[in-house]
């Protein structure tokens, strides 16, 4: 009590660092004192190299791929078939208008943790990059907290080739934890100051509405058409860390490495399969209404109203006489209502009322809009203000004064025609 939010962080950072070193130096005497494991190390075990460093030594896992390599239902080299400058227009990073394939870096981290903070390790990072008609996806691992630092620092060597970045729920993750980590090891972290698309954010504008979950995992499975074979579930990933710094087996950790193997060839074959949907509205790979009603909101924010209303007419089309039709029906009122079809407006407007009379003021605020403003029918646009007002009694939409002000105002309309 009384501890400032500013302070009340400091001390919990403070904290974390103190007990960081109590557990390292914990584990140190740990170690002493153990019968060391004599079986094959993780090189054994998994493609890739010991690579010497300054002070210790890091493993890099590497596994390289035919750019024909079918990873559910799309093949890698399908990225260079797209033009990838639809991210620029999707994203908040318009400088991904330009991004190239051999210019980009797919990047996925396994963690000690999913809270973050200064006591969070990111012991595994692996990364996927086109290179010399291949795909490689390079792992590096921390096999002891010692090597952290020699391990970053021969990822920022990876990384300041490339010029995008490409992750999932990286932005809110993995980067964040990357950037302290490189931060706390004295190493500059402008390596990860890229253009990031992170396929999170589409792929939830995309398919929320339609899928139970937009977890990597499920999105693989329901529209890529992966089934992972036995793969470790990502939660249970920490704790086979954490036995692997204790007893040096590395046997567990091999399924490991596969898991984040996979998750970084997904966000290939994923980041073709959204740029396919938003760029092709005839149906590549169409679940249901509403991910076809997600496509053309996307289309109407990229000012492709055409297209906006394409997708909004086939969604309405499945999700006739569902508890969507009116959201549905709405979207596409102010997709003609922008592009300038007013009479397919004003029907809309009015078969959303049609539909049910109490879901929304919408429908009777921009029918009284219309008749006041483009018809001059003050009267007609009164009664639609007035059904509002009766409607927001118990919707408590808007403010009640803004609808008595639009009633009151086409009172004196109406009288001043007298």
């Amino acid at each position: 009590p009384g501890i400032k939010g500013d302070e009340q962080r400091e001390l919990i950072s403070d904290l974390r660092s103190r007990i960081d070193r109590v557990m390292q130096r914990s584990n140190r005497e740990e170690r002493k004192q153990r019968t060391p494991y004599q079986g094959p190390g993780i090189e054994a075990l998994v493609p890739g190299k010991i690579i010497p460093c300054e002070s210790c030594e890091v493993f890099v896992a590497r596994q390289d791929h035919e750019t024909n390599y079918l990873h559910g239902n799309i093949r890698l080299e399908d990225i260079y078939q797209e033009s990838l400058e639809v991210f620029g227009e999707i994203s908040s990073h318009p400088e991904l208008a330009y991004m190239n394939p051999d210019q980009t870096v797919f990047i996925d981290t396994e963690t000690t943790g999913l809270s973050g903070g200064t006591g969070t390790y990111a012991f595994q990072v692996g990364i996927g990059f086109f290179d010399q008609g291949k795909f490689v996806v390079e792992q590096y691992l921390m096999r002891d907290q010692a090597e952290e630092m020699e391990m970053l620092s021969l990822l920022r060597e990876r990384l300041s080739r490339f010029r995008f970045l490409v992750s999932f729920n990286g932005k809110s993750f993995d980067i964040p934890l990357l950037e302290s980590r490189f931060i706390l090891s004295r190493i500059g972290p402008d390596v990860l100051a890229l253009p990031h698309l992170d396929l999170l954010y589409p792929a939830r504008r995309i398919w929320k509405r339609s899928l139970e979950s937009c977890r990597l995992s499920n999105l693989e499975q329901e529209l890529l058409g992966l089934e992972r074979l036995d793969d470790v579930p990502g939660e249970l990933i920490p704790g086979i860390y954490f036995q692997y710094l204790e007893d040096g087996d590395p046997t567990r950790m091999e399924r490991v490495f596969y898991h984040n193997r996979l998750d970084i060839l997904t966000l290939v074959t994923l980041t073709v399969l959204i740029h396919r949907l938003v760029t092709d509205k005839a149906a590549y790979c169409r679940r249901d209404g509403m991910e076809q009603y997600s496509l053309g909101r996307i289309h109407f924010d990229r000012g492709r109203l055409d297209d906006a209303v394409a997708c909004l007419k086939s969604a309405l089309t499945s999700c006739t006489y569902t508890d969507q039709e009116w959201e549905v029906m709405k979207h596409l009122s102010i997709v003609y209502k922008r592009s300038g079809e007013l009479k397919l407006a004003v029907q809309a407007w009015k078969d959303m009322i049609g539909i049910d009379a109490d879901r929304g003021l919408f429908p009777f605020i921009e029918l009284a809009k219309y008749y006041e403003h483009r018809e001059k029918d003050y009267e007609r646009a009164e009664g639609f203000a007035r059904r509002a007002e009766m409607a927001n009694q118990y919707l408590h939409a808007v403010n009640p004064e803004e609808i008595e002000h639009r009633i009151h105002r086409l009172r004196e309309k109406q009288e001043k025609d007298i």
